[in-house]
């Protein structure tokens, strides 16, 4: 009964670095490594299935999570609306890795390798293990990164360095829809009112909203770096270059 009362308390402290951390940690590489070296020994169709099943598994997580915040009298509109890129992404994530799309994943790629893997380094989940909301953050970031890498490995879909301009593109759509929502439900979705309790890279950014401005330029440093494998591997075999224009 203890086990149960801890998994639906929301305010079990959570720590950075702590061992739930770390613990957490070293099942995103177990379930990463096991993810990117399964493609080449699969066909085609089974990499689908199993991507189609981990996109399935990724938007329950995010519907069951409402669920029990809805149950438990905890949801609020200016928190908990799936607003975020990686909790939106995780809810979508059906209709995003159904088929293989390479402009659709191009921009996921570069989204989920820069914001996402970062949330995973600095995490912020609202409470600590073995919380749902621990479990829900852990599989939703670590998820989405799993994912993204099996899909790049399974069906060949190499971004292109003009992604990089695309997603930047996407990026500032998101911002301006959110600004507005922000306002009118006084929230904070990406972090764009305040930034996160919990240390991240926005501390070094200054206040607001330099930190924002500064946030845009580093993007794209994040972008870059994302492309940077790509652009290695694509030097040593050009036939990478698949996604046309």
């Amino acid at each position: 009964m203890h086990s149960v009362n801890a998994f639906f308390n929301s305010d079990i402290p959570f720590v950075s670095f702590s061992q739930p951390h770390w613990g957490a940690m070293v099942v995103f590489v177990i379930f990463l490594l096991i993810f990117v070296s399964v493609p080449q020994r699969l066909t085609e169709e089974q990499n689908l299935l199993l991507t189609r099943a981990a996109s399935i598994f990724l938007s329950l997580t995010v519907v069951i999570w409402t669920a029990i915040h809805i149950s438990y009298g905890r949801f609020n509109a200016a928190d908990n609306l799936p607003l975020s890129i990686c909790n939106l992404f995780s809810l979508i994530a059906p209709l995003l890795f159904w088929q293989p799309n390479p402009r659709r994943f191009e921009i996921i790629y570069f989204f989920v390798l820069s914001g996402t893997l970062q949330a995973i380094i600095t995490p912020d989940p609202d409470a600590g293990y073995p919380s749902y909301e621990f479990l829900k953050y852990w599989i939703v970031h670590g998820g989405l990164v799993v994912v993204v890498l099996h899909h790049l490995l399974a069906f060949k879909l190499y971004p292109r360095p003009q992604g990089i301009l695309r997603t930047f593109m996407w990026l500032n759509i998101y911002i301006l829809c959110l600004i507005p929502i922000n306002l009118w439900l006084d929230a904070n979705y990406f972090y764009m009112m305040n930034k996160p309790p919990n240390p991240s890279l926005l501390d070094f950014f200054g206040p607001w909203p330099i930190y924002i401005v500064v946030t845009e330029v580093v993007a794209m440093g994040f972008f870059a770096l994302a492309y940077l494998p790509i652009y290695i591997a694509r030097k040593k075999n050009p036939k990478l270059d698949t996604i046309g224009p």
